[in-house]
């Protein structure tokens, strides 16, 4: 699962990049449009976002499970508030602090997803 997270969060860079720099902008408006708007895209992304950061995590840091979907949960609203702060500063974009509050629910909505799948899998391993 880590290669596949690695990957997915590579192509947010990208994707975030190329509107950065105007680069694609009319698939990316169309992008954010058939997600429903840039909010929900934020939301949506962010979400698969934790979910694999979550599984990845799962293989590599060796925590109980709780501190480790609130390490994850943590340094993915770090990247996402740092991703739109630099926005602050490039010309072609611009701040909304809402996107990050879209993104952050994300990323706790993919966290309850995790720890929902993390119990009802150890239930059903267990019987």
């Amino acid at each position: 699962m880590v290669p596949v997270f690695l990957l997915y969060g590579t192509l947010l860079v990208i994707l975030s990049g190329c509107k950065s720099a105007g680069l694609f902008l009319p698939s990316i408006i169309a992008l954010e449009h058939w997600f429903g708007g840039d909010k929900w895209m934020h939301f949506y992304l962010a979400l698969v976002l934790s979910l694999l950061a979550n599984f990845a995590a799962g293989r590599v840091i060796k925590l109980s499970w709780l501190p480790r979907i609130l390490l994850v949960a943590a340094v993915l609203m770090v990247a996402l508030i740092l991703d739109e702060m630099h926005q602050y500063l490039v010309a072609l974009r611009r701040f909304d602090l809402q996107d990050s509050v879209w993104g952050g629910v994300g990323v706790l909505a993919g966290a309850a997803f995790y720890s929902l799948w993390f119990f009802l899998a150890d239930r059903w391993v267990s019987k």
